[in-house]
C-alpha cells in the first residue's frame, strides 16, 4: 500500500512462508497492544509467490497522533514514512504499512483493498456508470460541469455495492487463488469493456498511478489476450472529462438506494438557490453599486451578511423573496451607516 515509501533504509521481498510468519507475528503484536481495535492483513491472491510489503488495516480513531509514536518505540524501525493515514516503516528488513480506518468504514476497507488491485479495477467501472467507489465505500458526486453540489454515501455494504454493478457477492466471497481469477471477477459486469482500461484512454494523473502498479500492468498484458470479453457499449471509452452519470444509471442508484433521491434533490435545490441568490448579491454587483474593492469590500460583504442576519433573521430567504431593486436600496441605505462606522473606508 506504501509501494516504495521507503527510501532510506534496506528492505527485501519475502517468500510466502517466510512472510506469513512475519505478519502472523506483526498481528499478534498489534492485537496485544490494541486488544480493543480492529485489526485485519489485506488478503493477497492465495497463490502470489513473494511478497513485498505487509498491508495492515487498523481502526485508528482516536489513537492516530498516538500511532507513530507507538510504532518507532514498539518496532525499533529504522525508518518512519506517514502519508495521510498510511504509516510505512520497515521491521526485519520488510516493509510495514499501517493503513489506519475510521471504525466506520472499517469493513468496507478490508474488502476494498483486498485482492491486489481489484477494488481500484472495479473502481474504474464505476467511475464509468458515473459513480465514485473507494476505500469508504459507494458514493454519488452530484455536479453541474465541474461543480461540485456535493456526495452522496450509498452503500459501504460490499455484497450491495457488487451487486449494484452485477458483480457476484458469493464469488467474491470465495476469494482468488490468482490473478487472472481476480480479472475475470471484474470482467464478469455486464458493465465491463476492457477499453476504459487502456492507459490512452485514462486522464494524465490516473495514467501516472496505474503505470506504477503491478496489480494493473499485469492486468493490461492480460486484456491484449482476451477476446470474448464482455464488452459494454459505452459512448465513450475515454475517462478524460471525469464522471457523468446518465439518467438510467440515476435512476437505477434511487431504486438501490432510496435515501438518495431526497438528498440529491435537496441539493439540486439549494444550487438552484444559490445561483437565484448569486444574480442578486455578489462581490461584483456590491463593487458596483459602492466602488468598494479588495479588502474592504469583503469587509463590508461581512458587515451585510451580519446586519442581513439581525434585520430579517433568515437572510438567504429575505434575498430570494426581495426584488434586486429592493436589495440595492438596503445595501446602500447600509452603505451610508457603514461609512459612519468604520474607518477602513
Amino acid at each position: 500500500m506504501g509501494g516504495q515509501a521507503l527510501k532510506h533504509t534496506t528492505t527485501r521481498r519475502y517468500e510466502r512462508a517466510e512472510y506469513e510468519v512475519l505478519r502472523d507475528q506483526v498481528l499478534s503484536t498489534l492485537k496485544t497492544d490494541f486488544p480493543h481495535r480492529k485489526l485485519a492483513d489485506i488478503q493477497a491472491y492465495r497463490t502470489k509467490p513473494s511478497f513485498g510489503d505487509l498491508d495492515v488495516l487498523m481502526d485508528t480513531d482516536g489513537i492516530r497522533e498516538h500511532l507513530a509514536p507507538y510504532i518507532r518505540e514498539r518496532f525499533q524501525p529504522n525508518e518512519l514514512v506517514v502519508n495521510n493515514h498510511v504509516y510505512s516503516f520497515d521491521y526485519q528488513q520488510f516493509q510495514i504499512d499501517i493503513i489506519g480506518s475510521p471504525h466506520e468504514d472499517f469493513e468496507i476497507s478490508r474488502h476494498y483493498f483486498a485482492w491486489n488491485d481489484l477494488g481500484n479495477i472495479i473502481g474504474r467501472l464505476y467511475h464509468k456508470m458515473g459513480f465514485k467507489y473507494g476505500h469508504n465505500g459507494l458514493s454519488l458526486i452530484v455536479r453541474e460541469g465541474q461543480y461540485i453540489m456535493g456526495e452522496i454515501s450509498l452503500s459501504k455494504e460490499i455484497n450491495t455495492i457488487l451487486a449494484f454493478a452485477e458483480l457476484s457477492p458469493e464469488r467474491f466471497a470465495q476469494g482468488f487463488d490468482t490473478l487472472e481469477d481476480i480479472f475475470l471477477f471484474a470482467a464478469s459486469s455486464p458493465y465491463f469493456n476492457k477499453q476504459i482500461y487502456l492507459l490512452d484512454n485514462r486522464n494524465h494523473a490516473s495514467r501516472i498511478r496505474d503505470k506504477k502498479r503491478a496489480t494493473y500492468n499485469s492486468l493490461l498484458k492480460w486484456l491484449e489476450t482476451q477476446e470474448s470479453l464482455n464488452a459494454y457499449p459505452w459512448d465513450s471509452m475515454r475517462e478524460q472529462g471525469g464522471r457523468q452519470i446518465t439518467t438510467s444509471f440515476l435512476q437505477k442508484a434511487f431504486t438501490w438506494f432510496p435515501h438518495a433521491q431526497p438528498l440529491y434533490e435537496q441539493l439540486q435545490t439549494d444550487y438552484a438557490l444559490k445561483n437565484r441568490i448569486k444574480e442578486k448579491f455578489s462581490g461584483s454587483l456590491i463593487m458596483e453599486l459602492t466602488g468598494l474593492d479588495g479588502k474592504v469590500l469583503g469587509h463590508f460583504m461581512t458587515y451585510l451578511r451580519e446586519q442581513g442576519a439581525k434585520e430579517w433573521g433568515d437572510f438567504t430567504k429575505w434575498l430570494d423573496q426581495s426584488t434586486p431593486e429592493t436589495i440595492s436600496a438596503w445595501v446602500l441605505e447600509q452603505f451610508e451607516i457603514y461609512k459612519t462606522t468604520t474607518s477602513i473606508v
